[in-house]
């Protein structure tokens, strides 16, 4: 490709990231992005094929670049135990998009959330941490993290916050890391909760 022909692009999948955010793939068009873009409806099946091609790479580089991110945080959190995340807007933008995606039951998403299933699986493992499944843990944990992406304008005007702000994603964020150290569950409320499923288990 051309430089000309990265540009335009780079320009047109900028384009479907915001309008998909901000509206859905159902109810945005080719046309929409096309003039979002500044560019024609043709050059976008050119670049793309289809919009479900369009969207395919939309989830791509969102999923790519937020695990950028992530990788690029847990180097400088280990480097520095007080560093806090920012979350500049195309970040910020990047999460609001992969919990539209979810929604709108984009098969590229859903691959992606596989994907971090696996993962965290592989992780948890190999920390030998004493959990009865952690396959299960590990898609609990990924489904609870991904419902901040999904319901983050929610829990945002909840607190207070306008939606779509580092302010509010630091908030939850910081939240969900004291939930996450500090269980609220005991290990006897625990093990009485396994034990009762073990006999439900065996019941069946």
């Amino acid at each position: 490709m051309t430089a000309e022909d990265l540009t335009a692009r780079a320009r047109i999948r900028d384009a479907a990231i915001r309008l998909f955010t901000e509206r859905g793939m159902e109810k945005t068009s080719i046309l929409d992005i096309a003039e979002e873009a500044g560019v024609s409806g043709g050059l976008i099946r050119h670049h793309f094929g289809s919009k479900d091609g369009l969207r395919e790479a939309c989830d791509t580089h969102v999923f790519d670049e937020l695990m950028k991110f992530k990788e690029e945080a847990l180097a400088k959190g280990e480097a520095d135990p007080g560093f806090v995340p920012t979350f500049d807007t195309r970040q910020l933008l990047f999460r609001r998009y992969m919990g539209r995606a979810m929604i709108d039951g984009s098969a590229a998403a859903a691959a992606q959330f596989t994907e971090i299933v696996d993962g965290t699986e592989r992780w948890l493992r190999e920390q030998d941490l004493d959990m009865p499944d952690p396959r299960a843990c590990a898609a609990a944990l990924a489904a609870m993290t991904g419902g901040m992406m999904i319901l983050q304008d929610h829990v945002a005007r909840a607190l207070g916050e306008e939606p779509g702000t580092h302010e509010a994603m630091l908030r939850m964020s910081l939240a969900a890391g004291f939930l996450f150290t500090h269980p609220l569950a005991t290990p006897e409320t625990l093990k009485k909760a396994s034990e009762s499923l073990a006999t439900y288990q065996r019941k069946e």
